[in-house]
């Protein structure tokens, strides 16, 4: 079975069908074009109630606590940005940019899309720039507004353009663009506000890292629609006539080593869904599985052995060499960060 790549018009084959959804419920078929090499998710499915009940218990979701970690912790910080870039090559990526191109903090306009509970926001307005977020979730907006002030905004994108035509010189969006239904159509969307010479900074799990082989190692559909890469960027940017840049990530990864176990990722590809049929978070009761223990405890111990990023980082480099199965992250890594420049 054959469908048409939204990205580049290709056909795309059919790679697996029944691949797990978020909720156990949910059942996809993941796709793949080999020609933009890009992985995609049917049926579209309306995740609205998900995300309600993700920022509703983001404490608790798996992949998702972390968000609330910062969105609760930045304001602690001395320096937040500094806090987030070294928390996660996302954030490094957009203030590299950032710090790289922007001559003048306060002559540019900025707007993060899908800013969620608001900390980058918060963060880059504490560096003095000045940034907007937008989102569509009024519960986001809601305890980004109360908790960091009024720089937050709740909006769908495509009404949103149409009063606000070349407004910014920079929109910023953090693992946004896997979620939504065409890519294409929300990037062709963020150009029609983007200032000439403006840019977008854009980051999203990086399928380049990934033998073809692997089938999908992103967020589980409907949650994550797309499994984008560099080729998938590049296709679009040159569809609207967007030039395009990658951040190397050589610096962030000699500092925060890092590896791509693609080998067990082959084993685990049917990843566990999140959520049951009756709303209850799965992971919850798993936590207490001694094997949930067992690996806690591998982590504490590896966390102790690698007491620096030096040792960390040899070790990854001779483990590369007589251990195959492993992709050391350097100038590429799980997180691409892209740059579409509008000229």
């Amino acid at each position: 079975m054959e469908t048409v790549c939204k990205i580049c018009s290709a056909d795309t084959k059919l790679m697996h069908s029944g691949f797990p959804g978020y909720k156990t419920d949910l059942k996809f078929n993941i796709y793949l074009c080999e020609s933009c090499l890009t992985s995609s998710s049917l049926p579209r499915v309306n995740a609205t109630d998900l995300y309600n009940f993700i920022y509703k218990n983001s404490e608790k979701v798996p992949g998702y606590s972390r968000y609330f970690n910062y969105y609760k912790t930045v304001k602690s910080k001395s320096n937040p940005l500094q806090y987030l870039t070294e928390s996660e090559e996302a954030y490094w990526g957009v203030a590299k940019v950032l710090t790289e191109t922007v001559k003048s903090k306060s002559n540019v306009d900025i707007l993060e899309i899908g800013s969620g509970l608001g900390y980058l926001t918060y963060a880059l307005r504490k560096d003095n720039y000045n940034i907007t977020g937008l989102d569509i979730s009024k519960e986001a907006v809601l305890q980004a507004n109360s908790y960091f002030g009024n720089y937050y905004v709740c909006a769908d994108l495509f009404e949103y353009v149409k009063s606000k035509s070349n407004s910014y010189d920079y929109i910023i969006l953090t693992e946004v663009i896997e979620h939504v239904e065409d890519p294409y159509k929300f990037i062709e969307a963020i150009k029609k506000i983007l200032k000439i010479d403006g840019r977008i900074i854009l980051t999203t799990p990086n399928k380049s890292i990934a033998p073809n082989e692997v089938i999908w190692d992103s967020e589980s559909p409907p949650i994550h629609h797309w499994w984008l890469s560099e080729k998938s960027i590049q296709h679009m940017a040159t569809k609207l006539n967007l030039n395009t840049s990658f951040v190397n990530y050589d610096s962030f990864y000699k500092k925060y080593p890092g590896e791509y176990h693609f080998k067990r990722v082959l084993k685990n590809q049917l990843r566990p869904s999140i959520i049951d049929e009756n709303w209850n978070l799965i992971s919850e009761s798993e936590k207490k599985n001694p094997s949930y223990l067992k690996l806690t405890y591998k982590k504490l111990l590896k966390s102790i052995l690698f007491l620096t990023s030096t040792i960390k980082y040899i070790y990854l480099k001779i483990k590369d060499i007589i251990i195959p199965g492993t992709i050391i992250y350097g100038q590429r890594g799980k997180i691409l960060c892209a740059v579409l420049h509008k000229k």
